[in-house]
């Protein structure tokens, strides 16, 4: 694909990758209103940016729901791991044995281990059951960890506790808040949740500050009951004298958690998921596997369109890793090739697009066409998306 900048986008049908939380309001606005978009692909695993009840039904919307799942569980690991040894780890204190003796045991049984306490056997709630939540509670059980999962809507056949009562996710020693922003998770964690909370609980926020009253979770940390790490506030960046960026119970990052080595890109690998699943030109036939990893369109005709975006999304080089459709049940996912995302000036490479399926595919279940596209806000089917998508594909349109 080819990114240009969003001004140079057509009246119409325009595809449009922003970065939302790299704008202002005013800006987004401005953007979203500058032409009739038929696509908009948010960078962000959040779509809280967008007003989905003035949104237009004829334009879909996406979000990268995937590509982030990594760092942000790093992020949070990192988190819980750093509370954990916050008084000290064995490599910052001297090696206090004395010199080997025939009698004396190799480890004094008061060696000290530096103050740290561990993640082993420790209570962690996981507030969330999207990528980022089911990683890291695989992550933390991994590692020892007693791990607990705060779901609206517990599914039986989990490997993790499951609850969907506040005050039991809260009786835990870390809670981390990974919940999409919505009108039911705003200040899901209010004062009276706070109040009742496990003393000494740490809170890790790596989705929005809104979730959390961030003004009970001040006072509670001012007076020592719970500790916070919060990569998120209200308002970004906070005033310079707000009481979260002195104390000591609290520790505070700007809205990192989700880079790491190839996270500036990342959202292609989601876009170009999402393209694969909605490319699909016949609606009653599956995709075929061999067909879509063996041939592909013609880059440089009408089908390959020009994809615009708004400022803030880098224009370094995506690698072109595979990236596997959404499969559809009873047929494997084929590889769609990711694009590469150009460098400003260089020619856009030749990508093979998503190739339709070939016509002798079997027929799945109906009930499989129904299935959710993930990244489609909000979540449907897909079938008015597979409808937009195949309009964007038509020769003759940019």
């Amino acid at each position: 694909m080819e990114l240009r900048p969003w001004q140079e986008a057509p009246e119409r049908d325009g595809v449009l990758l922003m970065a939302p939380h790299e704008l202002s309001a005013a800006r987004r606005a401005e953007v979203l209103r500058s032409v009739r978009w038929s696509w908009v692909h948010l960078t962000s695993a959040g779509a809280d940016f967008i007003d989905l009840a003035e949104w237009p039904a004829d334009t879909l919307l996406t979000r990268s729901w995937r590509c982030y799942a990594a760092p942000l569980a790093e992020y949070a690991l990192h988190a819980v791991l750093t509370h954990e040894w916050r008084r000290g780890t064995p490599w910052q204190e001297r090696d206090t044995r004395s010199a080997p003796a025939p009698d004396a045991p190799p480890v004094p049984a008061g060696a000290s281990t530096g103050g740290g306490t561990g993640l082993w056997g420790a209570e962690v709630t996981v507030a969330g059951w999207g990528a980022v939540g089911q990683r890291l509670a695989t992550v933390l059980d991994a590692l020892g960890a007693r791990v607990t999962v705060l779901r609206r809507s517990p599914e039986p056949g989990s490997p993790f506790r499951q609850t969907s009562d506040l005050g039991r996710a809260l009786d835990a020693d870390h809670l981390v808040v990974a919940l999409p922003l919505t009108a039911g998770t705003r200040h899901l964690f209010d004062r009276a949740a706070l109040g009742r909370a496990r003393p000494g609980l740490h809170l890790v926020n790596v989705s929005r500050a809104a979730i959390v009253d961030q003004d009970a979770l001040t006072e509670l940390c001012a007076a020592g009951r719970l500790f916070a790490t919060l990569d998120v506030t209200d308002p970004e960046p906070l005033p310079t004298g707000h009481p979260l960026r002195s104390l000591p119970t609290v520790r505070l990052s700007p809205h990192v958690a989700w880079r790491s080595r190839d996270s500036d890109a990342a959202f292609a690998d989601d876009f170009a998921t999402i393209w694969a699943a909605l490319a699909d030109s016949d609606t009653s036939a599956a995709p075929d596997p061999s067909a879509a990893a063996g041939s592909s369109a013609d880059p440089h005709s009408s089908h390959a369109p020009g994809i615009a975006h708004a400022p803030g999304i880098s224009d370094v080089s995506a690698p072109g890793v595979p990236a596997p459709a959404v499969p559809v049940p009873g047929a494997p996912a084929p590889g769609v090739p990711v694009p590469a995302v150009p460098a400003p000036g260089a020619p856009a490479p030749a990508v093979p697009l998503p190739t339709v399926p070939a016509p002798s595919a079997p027929a799945p279940d109906a009930r499989a066409l129904d299935a959710v596209i993930p990244g489609l806000v909000p979540p449907s089917s897909g079938r008015r998306a597979r409808a937009a998508v195949r309009a964007l594909l038509t020769p003759g349109r940019s």
